[in-house]
């Protein structure tokens, strides 16, 4: 199906499927929002042309981004997409071939013979795909060793309407963390629990709040734990925390994750704590905040404690780089990317 041309200056006709999830709001409604902001014509479900695809006529797109889905009904809609000669992107922030045993993820995938079947067909769309974006360099490798040739990574961005958000009052230093279901494992490891259990018996008028994962302290009156929080509120309940934490075991799993929960504690106006793992190693001061390795969370925790001027320093920082670290920022890398992809559909 021939198309016009792609050049840099052409409005572009562009389609997603997003998931309402995390991923699909960082990979598919904040990266689209700002193509339209852009001036390019975007197309989400529910209009016209995606009953023309269900039909399986050939819907008016120059490219489509399918994000993260490869069952096989996602990988027959990518197949009907490429032969129509639209641009195809398909999406992935998950090492899939790299979930452990007993996780969150390995009971969900169906254990071994699961997790093989969904590499598979994970690679399948990788491979059917004229493009493939992910959110960081190791990712993008791992696909490039699986035989996909045009694999482009692209951070998570926050979204322009997160910066600003009022500081909510509280008494004290709230540490927070947030942390999916499929950390739980990994902070059991760390004995994370205990080291901020020894924290609070140490140090009064300090509370914890974990957003998802359950660190199940004991100190009950001082720790608060939300199990689900929606993806357009999660800045907005981060803006009571005073130092937001992000620990990781350095696993293969781990190293293909994406770096914006710092995004998010900065944008939240909290310093940020993390493991130098995977998206969070290089990062630091500059960014508001400091890598902790595995034996020095409680100490440091304790050191900052102890120097507000410091804690404060170090959010005023985390505050600026949020700053600059928008979709607004990102927009031009995802743009080339469907770029990419409308001009391979037109080469076939």
């Amino acid at each position: 199906m021939a198309r016009g041309g792609t050049g840099n200056g052409r409005t572009l006709r562009l389609a997603v499927a997003p998931r309402h999830t995390a991923n699909g709001y960082y990979r598919g409604i904040l990266p689209l929002q700002e193509l339209a902001r852009r001036g390019h014509a975007v197309h989400w479900p529910g209009d016209a042309t995606f009953q023309q695809l269900r039909n399986g006529g050939a819907p008016p797109w120059d490219a489509f981004l399918v994000q993260q889905m490869h069952d096989e009904e996602a990988l027959e809609v990518m197949a009907r997409v490429r032969r129509a000669g639209i641009g195809l992107l398909w999406d992935t922030d998950d090492d899939l071939g790299a979930v452990e045993r007993g996780s969150e993820a390995w009971h969900r995938l169906g254990g071994r013979r699961g997790i093989r079947r969904h590499v598979k067909q994970a690679t399948a769309a990788a491979r059917t795909a004229h493009v493939v974006t992910t959110t960081n360099e190791h990712l993008a490798q791992v696909y490039r060793e699986r035989g996909c040739e045009h694999v482009v990574a692209i951070e998570n961005y926050l979204g322009p309407q997160d910066l600003g958000r009022p500081r909510r009052r509280h008494r004290g230093v709230v540490i927070g963390i947030t942390a999916a279901g499929e950390h739980e494992p990994d902070l059991r490891r760390m004995r994370f629990g205990a080291m901020l259990e020894r924290l609070l018996e140490r140090h009064d008028g300090v509370r914890v709040v974990a957003l998802g994962a359950d660190l199940r302290l004991r100190s009950e009156h001082r720790y608060v734990h939300v199990r689900d929080v929606e993806i357009e509120d999660l800045i907005a309940t981060e803006c009571e925390f005073d130092i937001g934490l992000a620990p990781l075991l350095d696993t293969a799993f781990n190293r293909a994750r994406s770096n914006v929960k710092l995004k998010e504690y900065a944008a939240a106006g909290a310093m940020w704590l993390a493991s130098p793992v995977g998206p969070y190693a290089g990062m630091g001061e500059e960014q508001g905040g400091l890598l902790v390795g595995e034996d020095a969370w409680l100490p440091t925790l304790e050191a900052l404690l102890r120097d507000p001027d410091r804690r404060g320093v170090l959010a005023g920082r985390a505050r600026a780089w949020a700053s600059g670290e928008t979709i607004r920022a990102g927009g031009a890398r995802w743009q080339a990317a469907f770029r990419a992809a409308a001009e391979r559909a037109r080469g076939g």
